[in-house]
């Protein structure tokens, strides 16, 4: 058989491709299903170390409202918003932010203050916030080793192919492992940047808007802004039909369930 002839056998025995919207949503399924329990187990946390951890995730519901702060006359000189970040109901975090009334005054200009379930400061709390992406990844990796298949891409009728045994369901350690390292490769500095602020900012004492460094803030952008530039540019590959950069690397190809074709 001529090379033609096998790269035609071979497009014809391939599934379509899975497009971008399916890959699109099926991530965001996959979100979905992380962040619930996350959610849950933060807040079950946040009530039983007495707001001593919390979290900030990229979606969340946050609600702020006008408050009156009392114990210390210094606080006075400060309008007051109370902030919550809840999940059905139940908060994952809540603090106290206060801008001065007098911007001329020698007052800072700012100041946050973290609060435990009954409302009273408290110094600050562990932020799990930078646990997102690694649980996220982790749970794709075990999902898609056992059958190539996360809830979000069983929904969206996808599948993970290995290219070089693509009738075997799932994918071995390696690949899944490889895949997900490389998928999430644009989170790793964000992540690492979010864990150095929770973990510097965790049991301070109440008070001053954290005032950091040049340097801190020039990482934390560069962090922030290739965490947005990564799946652009891999949703960028998808949309073009091309396989993305983590497939490429692996040898996995994402494409539509037979099942349903």
């Amino acid at each position: 058989m001529t090379d033609e002839g096998i790269q035609l056998t071979a497009a014809v025995a391939w599934p379509r491709l899975g497009g971008f919207w399916r890959r699109l949503f099926a991530s965001l399924i996959d979100y979905l299903v992380v962040l619930v329990p996350v959610y849950s187990l933060v807040t079950g946390l946040f009530l039983f170390t007495d707001g001593g951890v919390k979290g900030h995730f990229w979606l969340n519901w946050r609600i702020c409202s006008t408050a009156s702060v009392h114990g210390n006359p210094s606080l006075e000189a400060y309008n007051w918003q109370v902030c919550k970040t809840s999940f059905l109901g139940f908060p994952v975090a809540e603090w106290a932010v206060g801008t001065a009334k007098d911007t001329q005054s020698e007052a800072a200009p700012a100041v946050s203050l973290d609060l435990d379930p009954k409302g009273n400061f408290r110094p600050t709390a562990l932020d799990l916030g930078f646990l997102e992406f690694p649980i996220l990844a982790i749970y794709l990796l075990v999902m898609e080793m056992a059958s190539g298949q996360s809830v979000g891409k069983r929904v969206l009728s996808l599948v993970v192919h290995d290219e070089y045994d693509w009738h075997r369901p799932g994918l071995s350690l390696q690949k899944a492992a490889r895949r997900q390292v490389i998928k999430f490769l644009g989170a790793v500095p964000v992540t690492l940047t979010g864990a150095w602020f929770a973990f510097e900012a965790w049991k301070s004492v109440p008070g001053l808007v954290p005032n950091y460094s040049k340097v801190e803030i020039a990482c934390a952008f560069a962090a922030f802004a290739l965490a947005l530039i990564w799946p652009i540019w891999i949703g960028f590959s998808i949309a073009s039909g091309n396989e993305p950069i983590h497939d490429r690397v692996t040898d996995t190809t994402v494409r539509i369930s037979e099942t349903h074709e």
